[in-house]
């Protein structure tokens, strides 16, 4: 077994085999299944179970996450006389290279990955809300226009990246077990200019 101290603390995503992998919302779902406790090792079948996936259908999309080194075989054994694997993450967390936009090879996958992200993140938050035990004062949500200088830009950005990476930091406190989840996302991005 591949012992999580080899775990990557953050991937930064720069190649096109592991972008296109997670151009995937199925994908995508796989590996925050996954993630949600990055030691543990699952079988397909039940990563399947627990996502209500078809364990047919995972098949593929794993062997797929593997090759793009953003799973790994962790174990594999004979049960009963099949070879079983168990798979975990690669890393903790995800960031993609903002250069993989403007490659004509991958700004395609770049910005289906993106989507997938923005699509769930919508997918969780409208289930969360539907839910009837919904507590609206845990959700919070904000966008703002504003023109920056370079400076600006870099210095927000580089707040947003620490905010996620200090609530990334909170995942592995073993003392944290049993509260509640909460997810953030973050996006930021020039917008056209409509002459306002």
């Amino acid at each position: 077994m591949t012992p999580s101290a080899d775990l990557l603390d953050t991937r930064v995503v720069a190649d096109a085999a592991a972008l296109k992998a997670l151009a995937d919302p199925l994908r995508l779902h796989m590996l925050e299944v996954l993630a949600k406790d990055p030691s543990r090792t699952w079988t397909v079948k039940a990563l399947a179970a627990q996502m209500q996936q078809p364990v047919t259908r995972l098949y593929h999309h794993m062997k797929l996450l593997e090759a793009a080194n953003l799973v790994i075989d962790a174990e594999t054994r004979i049960v009963s006389g099949i070879v079983e694997h168990r798979y975990r993450c690669a890393q903790r967390s995800i960031k993609l290279d903002e250069r993989m936009f403007g490659g004509a090879d991958t700004r395609d996958a770049s910005i289906a990955t993106v989507s997938g992200i923005v699509e769930q993140a919508r997918e969780d938050l409208e289930a969360y809300l539907q839910r009837p035990d919904a507590d609206t004062e845990r959700v919070t949500m904000g966008r703002a226009l504003a023109r920056l200088t370079e400076e600006e830009r870099v210095e927000v950005m580089a707040r947003l990246e620490q905010v996620i990476d200090d609530i990334a930091a909170r995942r592995e406190d073993q003392d944290r077990t049993g509260l509640p989840r909460s997810a953030i996302t973050v996006l930021m991005h020039p917008v056209p200019d409509d002459g306002i």
